[in-house]
């Protein structure tokens, strides 16, 4: 089933058409975090709107974690001239960092000239995982989406002078860096064994493309190794890696006026604007005798 948190409500997404479900006010989230997404196959529909009267955000948010893996497609891997891991390459970040499609990102104004794009397959947790094995990690799965594990290079490296040392968590967690969407695909339509393609585009133009039958590990693999590190919970996302083509092996990154959009087979297109930062905020008046 795909289905999609809009203004309107929780809904099934048929073609173009957006099919609101009765689910009690809770959104998609909701669902996912109660352990509740399987009633939505059951769930009576209330209205049906076409795509272009709807508002579509974020399927997840406010993740508890958002997980981050590195160099899980072989030809990023090359592009940026690093071997490929024995092990999943794991990152934690900002779980404040998601947004939803239709979302700025906004360039930080401490790291703007580095900021990079990476279309990736996100996977939403739907049951508690520990220690759960490569058989059993699909079982604990409520479902993906599409992801653009924005990064500000800069940071990422240590070469930012105004961040002390490499940081790859910060790098990947300003505010507006992780879109999430259009749609969440279940589980039961997603699981391992089906290939779905990836596309990046940046205005118009193919960056990226690939498969998730390119990726280094798989989506039960990884799964089960992160759950050996930390239980995963439901509504965590992780984010399973990016192919070859991004802005840093080119020296192409984003500018303020671009367009990103991230396409994923059976998922839909993820779309935001990259916008220029806000100025400096001027400092408050404080009353100083008045203490805090």
């Amino acid at each position: 089933m795909l289905v999609s948190q809009t203004t309107d409500g929780v809904a099934r997404v048929t073609g173009t058409r957006y099919e609101v479900l009765e689910v009690g006010g809770a959104s998609l989230s909701d669902l996912v975090k109660w352990g509740l997404l399987p009633l939505l196959a059951h769930a009576r529909t209330v209205r049906t709107l076409e795509q272009e009267t709807v508002t579509v955000q974020a399927p997840i948010g406010a993740p508890g974690k958002m997980v981050i893996v590195g160099l899980n497609y072989r030809d990023h891997a090359a592009e940026m001239r690093l071997a490929l891991p024995t092990v999943p390459r794991v990152h934690l970040t900002a779980a404040s960092a998601v947004t939803g499609p239709g979302a700025d990102i906004r360039l930080p104004r401490i790291a703007e000239t580095a900021v990079d794009y990476e279309g990736e397959v996100a996977v939403v947790i739907g049951t508690p995982a520990c220690d759960v094995s490569e058989a059993a990690a699909w079982d604990h799965v409520a479902g993906i989406t599409a992801a653009n594990d924005v990064s500000a290079r800069d940071v990422q490296n240590g070469s930012n002078p105004l961040v002390s040392g490499p940081n790859v968590g910060l790098a990947k967690g300003f505010d507006g860096f992780k879109p999430l969407g259009p749609a969440l695909l279940t589980a039961d339509s997603a699981r391992e064994g089906r290939e779905l393609a990836l596309r990046t585009l940046v205005d118009g133009e193919t960056r990226q493309q690939s498969s998730t039958a390119q990726m280094h590990f798989s989506v039960a693999q990884l799964v089960s190794t992160i759950s050996q590190y930390t239980t995963l919970h439901r509504g965590d996302v992780i984010l399973t890696g990016t192919p070859g083509g991004v802005g840093a092996s080119s020296g192409r990154y984003l500018r303020a006026g671009q367009v990103v959009e991230v396409e994923l087979e059976g998922v839909g297109v993820l779309r935001n604007r990259v916008v220029a930062p806000t100025a400096v905020s001027a400092p408050h008046n404080f009353n100083h005798n008045r203490g805090w």
